[in-house]
Parts: structure tokens; C-alpha cells; sequence
């Protein structure tokens, strides 16, 4: 029963009979106020100054003082949960409160900073019944979307109205506050704010209570279980909220509950009260969350068997109602909705990597399908990359150091070494992150051209094998499976690598056996039978030219085919003393492949010709052997070591030789440790300088999460909306609008280097523009914010190029101008976060009035304005200056499309930034605006400063009103005004 009863004489019972005029009565609730509970002091003593009166006697009191009455006969008893959520939130308010000191560094936004308790306060200092309703906002709010949950309280406040007015008209019987309460307005808009508090208030409580939040998640996701069936909206909210109530107080009193239906543990997730669990399975678990609340032993039994009855689409604990106020016009709309993880999420920063982590290789299609072995091989190659550079490699400094450490590369696999290396509830949430990119963000970053960066392209990996034989002995074994499938011979698929002898420069092509053949031996079997044996051939290359091809076969392909760019490598270009080192290398050779029982021949004799190989193929006629004298490239490095296949047969293997295979291979590699580490960084390297971000648009994504993640990882406990991940984030407008601070692509010429391997020609070194974050503008930054906030919105960046701020649920995303010292200079896209709010629903972007307003100087005013000639004195005479933050009544709504929707979710609101001296206002500011208008004389010896400028005339200005009183045109020749800013000239000319 509400303290009302004992300010109003005779109204201590529940009922009371009222003649008809006392329908006329309204009770004024912006003077009403009780004393808090005790245990809720720690979220006043939080408040800022600002908030508590807002709390105690705004709108928010007020709202807060109407609802609790209104609804007050339908609450149950429940002093103990009263007690138990005052002190929870006491304590979340204490572990984010902020000093009246603290307050100082924040600037405009003093009183605006800090977790939004306040309609926890206002409920606290309007009664019980007011406590209760707020439990019941914090449970909308944790369902529902801010529209969703305003429209159901329109209807449930309506309904309620209806019903209390209903019994007085059938009994004249009624309950005297609550009358007074169905005669009063209570406006949409307040509703709203109501609702924007609350779902301030749950962002910060979860991210101080983010363990428990976590581990009941991961019991909520493996449920399917309806918070109730009831069609009704009013009935269906109004049951949901008063069993939460009730089994939540008797599980304070120790006694054990059955979770009968999903509103209990929607109260868990939404009151931050967590029992011990019993959760019930194939067997019986008990998950202790040792709450000091329910230290008498209350216990949650689940159970995680399937009801009959689910709805399609939703895990967890849902809800479906039929929101009959949430458009203007047409049906109700049913909305369903539910608090599992995937739908309902907000994502720390890493958190969001990890999905992302997931998203990136899910694009790798059926080589991204072993989650452990392509994280693995992910964080292998960063291990690779670090290893390199530190042993002096400048490839590898590329792609580590400088702005390549903040590069997507990096970012991912620090997140990929992070998932190694958590075990435990921390591992189950990372799988579930990883899925949940895989399967809700495949359009997230969109599908890479080449999976793996490139590594499995048609296997050109093989150059990676740190020795020529380590590379012919991988093919043989790739090539085995696939002849056999094929029918192919040797003389059908053959190896072309290439080899360079010592103290020669240029390299040369040679050929093996992909698959042994057979080999008729001159001995016989007892029986009388050839003796046959399998065995591999190599052809070595002598150092002598090979014949001249007449065949017109020949001459007509080159006759259609001009040269190609690129490299060539010709025999002919051999000097006689290359030639005998080839020969003697020759000899060696063939001694050494012959022992390991290889057939050798030389490749001098053969009709071979392999100048073109990239464009042409290899031509090598073998006669009767093989009719076909092309043959062409279909598995690993073309210019390397690689498998060439008759012209005919190409496609055929082509499809013999998937993705899935060839990634199993490159892992089995790389974990084994048979690459070359110096080959791996300098390949990466190519593939990133070779790479075009502009058109890429998988790459273009990539750099605008490293752009992001930059922006986040100085917002300290900012999360960002789950459903971001659904995006296609190339495609959106900050994205498209950001410009890379290098030159534009240019495609790069390549060479060989001393190890074999492709380089660029002439690159840059420096950090490749596919690696580098975007350089953002501060409207670039915000339209990014807004859309990493909600989740849906992405906003066109121009659009935003007057915003100051924007406040979103608990947080404000500040420009840096706003903040700091104007002797400080600030990047263009430099924003600040702080846990707070200006109290409104929805995403709200501050913006100056056009024309900002200055105080006009009065001619009573004169005895104010000095302008003495500087006497060299530096005197602080601002010291009564201070800057305020309020709002006009200018707000207008920002449409993304028509919804038909009667709540706006965004706003633009006309803000001012007022400069008071003592109690007198001076001006409106557009502080971004000036700031960029500043000359900063970033470090200032003042003794040489003051020598020199008392040799001058200056004006000292020592007032406002001296600054903003217009002087006539002739007197500003030459004048210069310079103001003192914490020990640095800011100056201008005037």
C-alpha cells in the first residue's frame, strides 16, 4: 500500500467509497516524495546532481509517482525482493560512480556522466508500487526494442486506466489514488524516457555484472521456453510480471521455485538477481552462482526438455504480442522477441573480433570448415610474422610494426591466438562467437576473391617448402591419388620446377615424374618372365641447348600468342663459364638422384620448350609417348614448382584437386613446420601490395573493421549491437565515404628474388594500403558510432557534419574539441566515450544552432569594458568562467526509410554550449567550429613571450564584455588579441 494513504485522512484502507465528485480530484504527484529505502541510498549518493533532481521532482518522479499508484492493487507482497534489488543496485551504482571531482574532467557533460539510475531513484522516493513498476520497465526493456516496449506500455497504462475507471462506474468502490492516477495524462513521450532510463540502467549493470550475465546466457540459449501463450497483451505482461515477482520473493526467502515458464528467468537476466541453478537435462547439474541474496538457499530448477508448443525461429526465453499501438495505422503488429544470446546481445569489442573471426573464415568456404585448424593456422601465421621481424626481416616489419599493427590482420589474429588460448565458459562463449559469425554474418565482410590470402591458389603454396626436392616429393604425393583416379600415365602429368645452381644468378627449368612408371628390368623371373619395377625419372638440364622445335604445332601457338609481360627464362642467355658450372653441377646431381633410385636423363635431347611456360604452357613433344605435345599449369606455382597436365586433360583435374583438400595440405605444412618462414612473410607481402581495396569489397570491409576496432578500443565499456554483424559493411555509407591516406592503387611489376619467390618491383616500403585503417573525418567517426550502436542504422556521414556528440542508451560518443584544452590539438576524427546520458530514447545527435548567439553589450555595461596596453602581468582574469550544456525545443526526428512507426528512434536536438561569467550568460558556442579556426602555439616559453610582445602594442583584455564589445573597424589595425589557456598563447588575428 502505497504511503499516499497516510497524506490523505480516511484513505488507510484499500477502498474507499467516493461520491462521483471526487472523480474531479487530481493529486498533484510532482510534490509527492517518500523516503527512500535504506538500501537503495548508494544510487542517490551516485546521482549527479542533475539526475537527483531530476529524480526527485522531474519528469521522471513523476512518471514514476503515476505508475506506481496506478498499478499499485496489482502488486503482490514483496518486501524482501525490495530490500535485495535496492542493495544490487547500490552496489552497481557504487562501482561506476563518479567524485564531484571526477566530474570536473568531463567537462559540459559533468552531470550527464555516470550509470542512469535515475528512474531507479524516482521509483525509490515514489513508494513500493513504484519499485515494482520499474522492475517491470527493466523486464520490457530487456525484451523488447525501445518502440516496442513504449507501444506496450501505452497499451498496458490505457487498458489499466480503463479498468480502474470500469470499477468505479460498476461499485463506486475504488481505490482513491489510484483514480487519481487514471485521471491524469501520461504522454508517450514520458513513457519513452521511462523505458530509455531502464535500458540505460540494464547496459550498466550488465557490464558490471557481465560473469553472471555470461554464464546464464549459456544456459538461456539451450532453452526454447515462452515467457507465456497469453494473446492479450495487458493479461500477458501483467501475469509475466507479477509471477516474476512472486517467485523471485520466495526464492529470496530461501524457498525453491520450477521455472514453469520463460518470465523468471527473464527477471534474472533483467533484475541481475542470479540464484543457484538447477538445471535438468540428460542429467542433473547444479550451477552455483554464489549470490549473497539467496544465501538461504533458494534454488531455480530448469528444466531443458522442448515444450510442446515453441515458435519458430526463437531460442531462449521469447515473447510474441500483438502491439496494437506501435504504428499509426492498420492491425496490430505481432512481434516476437526473445533474450537468447544471438537476438538480444550487445558485444565488448573482442567479443565482436571473435565474430568477426568467424565471419572471415566462414568466406573461406570448405577451407574455413575446421574452425580449430583455420584459427590455428591464422594465429601460425602472425607467430611467423613476429618471428621474422624480429630477426631483422623488413617484409615482416611491413606487416607488423608501424601502422601494421593496428591493420585488420593483426587485430584478427590476436583474436585468433585469444580463442587458443581460453578454455572453459570462456572457450564455449568464444565457439558460440565463432558461429554466430559464421552463420549470422557471412554477408558481414563479404566473400575474399582468394581464400587463405591467396596461399591456395591452384596450390601455389608449394614455393613455400623450405627445398626444391621437399616440393617434387609433395606434388608426387598430390598427384599419386589424382593420376589413379584419372588414368592418367607419366607421361600425362608430369612436374616442371625450377632450379639454380650455385654461383649462377638466373635459374633454369627442370622436369619429374609426377607418378612412377614402369620400368622392364633385364632380368628375369624364374619363371622366364620380364621383371618389372615402378620407379620415378628426372630430366636434369646439362648446361647444352635444346634442339630447335620445326614443329608447326609449335610455331602456330606462338604465331597467336604475342609475348607476354613478365619473366622469361632462355636458355641462351647462358655465358660459357654458367654453362660449365651447370655441367659439373650436372654430374653431381645425377649421382645423388640415381642412389635415391631415380632413372635420370637429360632434358638437353628432348623436344622441350618452356620459355613462355606462364602463357603457352610447356611444349615437349615425346613422340608416340604422348600424341599431345601441350601441356598446361593446374596445381602449384606456376614459376616454381608446379604440376603441368596434357592440354586435353586440364579441366579434368582441375575438379580432382578442391579446396578442401588442397587446405588440409597447407595446414598439415604449416603445422608440421616444412615452410620457409622468410617465403611465407614475403608472399603475404605480395599478395597485400598486389591487392586493390577500392574495388575489393571483402578487403574494403577488413579495413573498415580495423577503422572501427581503432575507434573502440579506447571506449572503455562501450558495446556495440549484435545485429551489426548482419550488415553488409562494405556497402555502407561510412565505408564507401572513407579514402585512404596513400596514393591510389597501382598494380605492381614483379621479379624474382635470391630464394625464388615473387616481388613487388619498386613497391613502396611501406605498410600495404590493403593492411591500413581508414583515416576517418569526426563525421565519418560518428556515422560509423551510430551504426555500430544501433545495429541497424547506417547514416550518411554528411549528414552528420555539424553533430558535436551523440548520446545512445548508457553512453556518449563526445568530440574531442568538446573536451580538451583548446591549446590541444585534436585529429579530425578524434571522439571521446563516457558511461552516460542526456536522458532521451533512441540515438540522439547533439548539434549547435546555426547561428550561435552572443550577448549584446549595454551602454549601462561601460564600467566593465577595459582595454589597457598589456603590462607584461600574466593575470587569470577568467577565473569566474564556466561552460553549461542545455537543450532547445528544437528536435527533430531522422528517417532511415518510412516504418510507419509513431516512435522515432533518432533525433537530431538543437544543443547549446553556453559560456557564463559567474551567473551572467556571454555566448553560445559552436566549439567545433572554432576549434578549427585556432592558431596553436604548442609550446610557449612565457618570459620570452611576455619580453617580446610588451615591446608591441597590445590590448590587454581582462573581461568578456572588453572581448564582445564591438569596437570600430578602425581600430582593429594591427591590434592582436591574444587569450591565456592553462599556460599556452592561443591567439588570432582580429
Amino acid at each position: 500500500m502505497s504511503s499516499l494513504n497516510k497524506f490523505i485522512p480516511g484513505l488507510g484502507n484499500a477502498s474507499l467509497e467516493l461520491a462521483p465528485a471526487f472523480m474531479n480530484i487530481n493529486f498533484d504527484f510532482a510534490v509527492w516524495k517518500v523516503e527512500a529505502p535504506k538500501e537503495f541510498e548508494g544510487v542517490g549518493s551516485a546521482l549527479s546532481n542533475r539526475r537527483r533532481e531530476q529524480a526527485e521532482s522531474g519528469t521522471q518522479h513523476i512518471t514514476a509517482g503515476k505508475l506506481g499508484i496506478l498499478f499499485e492493487t496489482l502488486i503482490p507482497s514483496m518486501p524482501e525482493l525490495t530490500k535485495a534489488y535496492g542493495r544490487r543496485a547500490s552496489e552497481i551504482s557504487q562501482s561506476s560512480s563518479i567524485s564531484a571531482e571526477g566530474r570536473k574532467s568531463y567537462g559540459v557533460f559533468a552531470s550527464q556522466v555516470g550509470a542512469d539510475a535515475t528512474s531507479i531513484w524516482a521509483a525509490a522516493t515514489s513508494g513500493n508500487g513504484a519499485i515494482a513498476v520499474h522492475l517491470l520497465a527493466c523486464l520490457l526493456a530487456r525484451m523488447w526494442d525501445g518502440p516496442e516496449a513504449t507501444s506496450i506500455w501505452v497499451e498496458i497504462i490505457k487498458t489499466r486506466k480503463e479498468e480502474v475507471l470500469a470499477e468505479f462506474d460498476q461499485t463506486s468502490v475504488a481505490y482513491f489514488p489510484a483514480i487519481s492516477a487514471a485521471k491524469q495524462e501520461i504522454t508517450r513521450a514520458q513513457m519513452a524516457e521511462w523505458d530509455a532510463s531502464a535500458r540505460a540502467w540494464l547496459r550498466a549493470a550488465d557490464a558490471v555484472k557481465n560473469k553472471q550475465q555470461k554464464q546464464l546466457m549459456l544456459i538461456v540459449d539451450n532453452l526454447q521456453m515462452a515467457v507465456n501463450h497469453r494473446n492479450n497483451t495487458y493479461e500477458s505482461v501483467i501475469e509475466a510480471w507479477k509471477n516474476s515477482l512472486v517467485q523471485m520473493e520466495a526464492l529470496i526467502k530461501g524457498i525453491s521455485q520450477h521455472a514453469q515458464s520463460g518470465d523468471i528467468l527473464l527477471a534474472l537476466s533483467a533484475w541481475h538477481l542470479f540464484p543457484d541453478l538447477s538445471v535438468v537435462g540428460s542429467s542433473m547439474t547444479l550451477v552455483r552462482q554464489n549470490d549473497s541474496t539467496f544465501s538461504a538457499g533458494g534454488i531455480l530448477t530448469i528444466g531443458l526438455e522442448k515444450p510442446a508448443v515453441q515458435q519458430q525461429n526463437l531460442n531462449g526465453v521469447y515473447w510474441s504480442l500483438p502491439l496494437a499501438h506501435l504504428r499509426h495505422y492498420g492491425s496490430p503488429v505481432v512481434s516476437a522477441q526473445s533474450i537468447d544470446s544471438v537476438s538480444r546481445s550487445r558485444l565488448q569489442l573482442n567479443e565482436l573480433l571473435q565474430a568477426t573471426l568467424g565471419s572471415l573464415i566462414q568466406g573461406w568456404g570448405e577451407a574455413g570448415s575446421d574452425t580449430i585448424r583455420s584459427v590455428r593456422w591464422l594465429a601460425n601465421l602472425s607467430s611467423i610474422i613476429s618471428e621474422q621481424a624480429n630477426v631483422g626481416s623488413k617484409d615482416a616489419e611491413l606487416l607488423s610494426r608501424g601502422d601494421a599493427d593496428a591493420s585488420w590482420l593483426s587485430i584478427l589474429s590476436t583474436a585468433a591466438q585469444k580463442y587458443l588460448s581460453s578454455s572453459g565458459i570462456d572457450r564455449q562463449t568464444a565457439n558460440r562467437l565463432i558461429s554466430l559469425g559464421r552463420h549470422h554474418g557471412h554477408n558481414f565482410l563479404g566473400l575474399p576473391p582468394d581464400p587463405m590470402f591467396g596461399f591456395l591458389n591452384e596450390g601455389s603454396f608449394v614455393g613455400l617448402l623450405r627445398s626444391e626436392d621437399d616440393q617434387i616429393e609433395f606434388l608426387r604425393r598430390i598427384a599419386g591419388p589424382i593420376a589413379q583416379e584419372l588414368r592418367l600415365n607419366s607421361n600425362q602429368i608430369f612436374i616442371k620446377y625450377r632450379h639454380r645452381c650455385p654461383d649462377v644468378e638466373q635459374p633454369y627449368y627442370e622436369y619429374a615424374t609426377a607418378v612412377p612408371y614402369t620400368q622392364i628390368t633385364s632380368k628375369r623371373k624364374l619363371d622366364g618372365n620380364t621383371n618389372q619395377r615402378t620407379i620415378h625419372q628426372r630430366w636434369l638440364w646439362g648446361g647444352s641447348a635444346y634442339p630447335e622445335i620445326l614443329d608447326p604445332r609449335y610455331q602456330q601457338k606462338l604465331d597467336e600468342k604475342p609475348d607476354p609481360p613478365g619473366v622469361s627464362i632462355k636458355k641462351k642467355n647462358f655465358e660459357l663459364l654458367e654453362k660449365e658450372l651447370i655441367f659439373n653441377e650436372f654430374k653431381k646431381r645425377s649421382s645423388f638422384y640415381s642412389q635415391k633410385g631415380e632413372n635420370i636423363a637429360s632434358i638437353d635431347s628432348e623436344f622441350v620448350n618452356d620459355d613462355r611456360s606462364i602463357a603457352l604452357g610447356v611444349y615437349w613433344d615425346r613422340g608416340a609417348a604422348c600424341s599431345q605435345p601441350w601441356h598446361q599449369f593446374v596445381y602449384g606455382n606456376d614459376d616454381g614448382c608446379a604440376l603441368y597436365v596434357v592440354e586435353d586433360r586440364k579441366s579434368s583435374i582441375g575438379v580432382a584437386i578442391n579446396t578442401r583438400s588442397s587446405s588440409q595440405e597447407l595446414y598439415s605444412l604449416f603445422e608440421s613446420g616444412h615452410v620457409d618462414h622468410a617465403r611465407v612473410v614475403s608472399r603475404l607481402l605480395l599478395y597485400f601490395f598486389a591487392a586493390n581495396p577500392d574495388v575489393d569489397p571483402h578487403l574494403k570491409s577488413l579495413k573498415a573493421i580495423s577503422t572501427a576496432a581503432m575507434l573502440y578500443k579506447n571506449f572503455i565499456g562501450s558495446l556495440v549491437d549484435i545485429r551489426v554483424l548482419t550488415m553488409r559493411l562494405y556497402s555502407t555509407p561510412w565505408v564507401k565515404n572513407s579514402l585512404d591516406s596513400q596514393s591510389a592503387y597501382r598494380p605492381l611489376e614483379k621479379r624474382f628474388d635470391s630464394q625464388s619467390v615473387y616481388r613487388p618491383l619498386g613497391a613502396p616500403r611501406s605498410v600495404p594500403q590493403a593492411l591500413r585503417p581508414y583515416k576517418m573525418t569526426r563525421a565519418e567517426a560518428f556515422a560509423c558510432i551510430t551504426m555500430f550502436e544501433s545495429g541497424v542504422y547506417s547514416p550518411e556521414p554528411s549528414s552528420l557534419d555539424d553533430v558535436m556528440a551523440i548520446s545512445s542508451g548508457d553512453s556518449l560518443y563526445v568530440s574531442a574539441d568538446l573536451l580538451v584544452d583548446p591549446a590541444e590539438q585534436t585529429h579530425s576524427g578524434d571522439v571521446r566515450h563516457m558511461l552516460g546520458n542526456i536522458g532521451r530514447p533512441g540515438i540522439t545527435f547533439l548539434i549547435p544552432p546555426k547561428d550561435p548567439m552572443i550577448k549584446e553589450v549595454s551602454l549601462s555595461e561601460w564600467p566593465f569594458i577595459d582595454r589597457n596596453d598589456f603590462d607584461g602581468q600574466l593575470r587569470d582574469s577568467f577565473g569566474s568562467t564556466s561552460l553549461h550544456l542545455s537543450f532547445t525545443s528544437s528536435s527533430t526526428p531522422v528517417a532511415f526509410g518510412f516504418s510507419g512507426g509513431q516512435d522515432s528512434v533518432v533525433h537530431m536536438v538543437e544543443t547549446l554550449v553556453s559560456v557564463h561569467d559567474g551567473r551572467h550568460w556571454i555566448a553560445d558556442l559552436n566549439v567545433s567550429k572554432t576549434a578549427k579556426r585556432l592558431t596553436r602555439i604548442s609550446s610557449c616559453d612565457h618570459s620570452q613571450a611576455v619580453s617580446a610582445i610588451t615591446k608591441a602594442r597590445i590590448t590587454c583584455i581582462d573581461s568578456w564584455y572588453a572581448l564582445i564589445d564591438e569596437l570600430p573597424e578602425t581600430n582593429f589595425l594591427g591590434l592582436q588579441i591574444f587569450l591565456l589557456f592553462d599556460k599556452h598563447y592561443v591567439g588570432d588575428y582580429a
